[in-house]
C-alpha cells in the first residue's frame, strides 16, 4: 500500500489533508502519516475513502470550472482548454 499512498499524495491538491481530516474528525498528523504510508491505522478505511470522496468531489469541481472558464473564454464554442 505504501507505493499507491505515496502516488496518492502526489495528485492531492494543497489543502486536501487538512479538508479530510475535518471530514473524518481525525488529526490532520494522522491523515498525513496514514496518506504517507508512515504508519497503520484502524482508521485507514475510512481515511481512505474520505480521500476518495475527496478527489471526486475536487475532479467534479475543477472540471465544471474549466467547463466555465472556456465558456466565458469562447463564448457560444464547446472547445477544451
Amino acid at each position: 500500500m505504501n507505493a499507491q499512498t505515496m502516488e496518492l499524495k502526489k495528485k492531492l491538491p494543497h489543502g486536501a489533508m487538512k479538508s479530510i481530516a475535518t471530514k473524518t474528525g481525525l488529526s490532520l498528523s494522522t491523515i498525513s502519516q496514514v496518506i504517507r504510508g508512515n504508519v497503520v491505522s484502524k482508521k485507514q478505511p475510512e481515511i481512505l475513502k474520505a480521500t476518495a470522496e475527496f478527489m471526486t468531489e475536487y475532479k467534479a469541481k475543477e472540471r465544471e470550472a474549466v467547463r466555465a472558464l472556456n465558456e466565458a473564454l469562447n463564448p457560444g464554442t464547446e472547445q477544451a482548454i
